[in-house]
């Protein structure tokens, strides 16, 4: 098979262990079934972020990553406070023309956030008129609480947002809320955005039995940060008190703690819980994962009010065999993959002490009753890694038939036979009939289309 390449910019990459890197390692372990070879750019590290070395054993090897140091140092210190994601710009810019002049990608992908990333995918556009692709693993201005703030940074972040959604070839958003928030705000751009979930990687796994019928003392766990605006204190407040009903559950919360001045091991005491609550910090991937597979129960923090996005350790948690406890909104992005999953959950509102402790004691009993944390395997397999990743490369392939067919045929402006929506409905029915349709010499009608698919062509 002969691989297309695609050119992955980031600021989350492996060794970072941030949440971002993983949906990058995903991509770049997983493509290449599919027909994509994936070279990346980004920092080797980030001041800020959690760095497990691990991760970079993971990638693929031939898999080639340009390593573009964050500046640091006494010169750089001034615009680090300013713009602490933007002084990496100039380096990758740097960087992307000696790539481009060695090697042209097929594709270019650039994920967010940080966003400002994605100006380095308009500039290729715009420079080299490459097909490029944004990922927006978060919201930026649309669907963020910021939306409808007045101010300058939001009014430039928009008009950057602005002018991404209308250059890039593709805009991808990792929830259905949060793509639908995208196509509510540029409409006119919305045949364009499309919806790639996150995802696990379930063959890392081992099988996990059921919990024993009757068995007494659970364990709950939380892996990963908590970022600003998610507070485990609720959740506290519903194991401590005068709550006798859960005495035999214990917690573990494994990595650091970044949302403000949150000290746990003091609010664990705080509420007569220091014997029952215990904070490793920061573990190694593989650690955690162990952790999580051995758990009962493993607890996900949200923040109030947020339907848009899903926190990223949600996917982990899907392949890990656990039931979960979602401290989320109901009708948001992350309740929604929870339903799809068919595993075994509750959900209650992050600051609900009363739901959050009768979520706990309902999923104690089932748990205590025997009842399997996963039962519908395939449902849980649309959230695999492989599987988001299949998703991807068939939109990167529409990407690139797309554009053949615009040097072929032109941009199509005033000639409603080569209108954006018919190009697209040509695309998809090449990848379903398996045929080049652009190979043709043909102008893509609508009677030419149905040739192409009946065989006539």
């Amino acid at each position: 098979m002969s691989h297309r390449h695609l050119l992955l910019l980031t600021y989350h990459f492996p060794p970072s262990a941030a949440s971002g890197s993983f949906r990058m390692l995903g991509f770049v372990r997983h493509l290449p079934r599919f027909g994509w070879r994936v070279r990346a750019l980004a920092p080797p590290r980030l001041p800020w972020e959690p760095v497990d070395e691990q991760l970079f054993k993971q990638l693929p090897r031939d898999c080639v990553v340009h390593a573009v140091p964050y500046p640091q140092g006494r010169a750089t210190k001034i615009l680090r406070r300013f713009a602490p994601n933007g002084i990496w710009l100039p380096a990758a810019y740097r960087a992307l023309r000696r790539i481009v002049a060695e090697s042209r990608p097929d594709v270019v992908l650039t994920s967010g956030p940080p966003h400002c990333v994605h100006l380095l995918g308009l500039w290729l556009k715009r420079r080299y008129g490459m097909s490029w692709a944004a990922d927006f693993r978060d919201p930026w201005v649309v669907g963020d609480r910021q939306e409808n703030w007045r101010s300058l940074r939001v009014s430039l972040a928009r008009h950057c947002e602005r002018a991404i959604l209308r250059h890039a070839d593709l805009v991808i958003a990792n929830a259905p809320r949060a793509g639908a928030r995208l196509k509510a705000g540029y409409p006119e751009q919305h045949e364009k955005i499309v919806v790639v979930t996150n995802g696990f990687d379930p063959e890392k796994l081992r099988e996990r039995p059921l919990h024993p019928p009757g068995r007494s003392g659970l364990e709950i766990v939380h892996a990963g940060e908590i970022y600003f605006g998610r507070d485990p204190r609720p959740f506290l407040d519903a194991l401590g008190g005068d709550n006798r009903d859960h005495e035999g559950v214990r917690v573990r919360f494994l990595g650091r703690a970044t949302g403000g001045d949150l000290d746990l091991t003091a609010e664990a005491r705080r509420r007569g819980l220091d014997d029952r609550v215990e904070c490793v910090g920061q573990v190694p991937y593989e650690a955690s994962r162990r952790a999580m597979a051995s758990a009962d129960i493993l607890l996900l923090l949200d923040s109030p009010g947020r339907k848009v996005g899903v926190p990223a350790k949600l996917y982990e948690y899907l392949g890990s065999g656990p039931a979960i406890l979602a401290l989320t909104e109901n009708d948001g992005d992350a309740a929604w993959v929870l339903r799809e999953s068919g595993v075994l959950h509750r959900i209650a509102p992050p600051r609900d002490v009363q739901r959050i402790r009768r979520a706990i004691s309902e999923l104690t009993a089932c748990i205590e009753a025997g009842q399997a944390a996963q039962s519908a395997p395939d449902r849980l397999f649309a959230f695999t890694r492989e599987s988001t990743a299949s998703v991807l490369a068939k939109q990167l392939d529409m990407v690139l038939q797309r554009d053949a067919m615009e040097i072929r045929f032109g941009s199509g402006k005033g000639d409603p036979e080569c209108s954006e929506t018919n190009v697209r409905n040509v695309c998809a029915l090449n990848s379903l009939c398996g045929k080049r349709f652009v190979s043709q010499d043909k102008k893509p009608t609508e009677t030419n289309v149905w040739q192409a698919v009946s065989g006539d062509a």
